[in-house]
């Protein structure tokens, strides 16, 4: 416990001391973290049109999405979709996973899971 007279050194300072009992493991995941919502800020204002996508209100790390077709063969097509990032992601070849919640006739998305094939496009993730 710290004494009185370094408490009051760090409220000078206005330095907020690290806490100790945090592991380096719990740091670098904060630190994933705080990626995932700068990335998301970034998307928010970058997007593609049509595309959306909403942060889940109990998990950082999914999303929910939906894409609004506006040309091309599935024009006025609405496919509704989850994003669910690893604990990991940030890290190289930690590939989001993308689930498609509507059905999606494509070769690249799993007709049973809905699943979009990722891998096979990006077979190096490097975010």
């Amino acid at each position: 416990m710290q004494s009185p007279a370094a408490r009051s050194s760090v409220a000078r300072s206005g330095r907020i001391p690290v806490s100790p009992a945090a592991t380096e493991e719990e740091r670098e995941q904060a630190l994933r973290d705080y990626k995932v919502t700068i990335e998301y800020k970034h998307l928010k204002s970058h997007a593609p049109g049509g595309v959306y996508l909403v942060p889940s209100l109990h998990d950082l790390r999914t999303f929910f999405g939906v894409i609004f077709v506006r040309r091309g063969p599935f024009t006025n097509g609405i496919f509704k979709f989850q994003l669910k990032l690893p604990p990991t992601y940030n890290d190289v070849n930690q590939h989001p996973k993308i689930i498609f919640t509507s059905s999606v006739f494509n070769p690249h998305v799993n007709p049973q899971t809905g699943e979009l094939d990722i891998k096979s496009a990006y077979p190096k993730w490097d975010p």
